[in-house]
């Protein structure tokens, strides 16, 4: 028990190291361009932040890929690069939790260094 207060302090130097400790203002999402999984920026660019978006199994990719979208544009992203869109029930439904499924998206909030030289310098 003594070690725990150590621990926990490494691991949030680490989970900051992590991250790109980039703050950009909020964009609007339709200036957030997406790119759909295989497909990537031709542009040099960084990662900002991961994003995860979980909803109901009936929400439809469109729906799902625009609230992906809205959390990259609150970052002030670039873009959203789309790495997967799984379902829980992959492999089978079981009816029992059926009601419980979710579809998941993955991917990157991304962006452009060229496009904000105050933050590269």
């Amino acid at each position: 028990m003594k070690y725990l207060p150590a621990a926990v302090a490494v691991l949030a130097v680490f989970a900051a190291g992590c991250a790109s400790g980039v703050k950009l203002p909020p964009v609007e999402p339709q200036d957030v361009e997406v790119f759909l999984q295989g497909s990537y920026p031709t542009e040099e660019y960084k990662v900002m932040s991961n994003i995860t978006e979980q909803v109901s199994l009936e929400t439809d990719d469109r729906t799902l890929i625009e609230q992906a979208r809205e959390r990259a544009a609150k970052l002030g992203a670039d873009a959203l690069v789309v790495t997967s869109i799984r379902s829980t029930t992959e492999g089978g439904i079981d009816l029992d939790t059926a009601r419980e499924a979710q579809k998941i998206l993955e991917g990157l909030a991304i962006y452009y260094p060229s496009r904000h030289a105050e933050i590269e310098q």
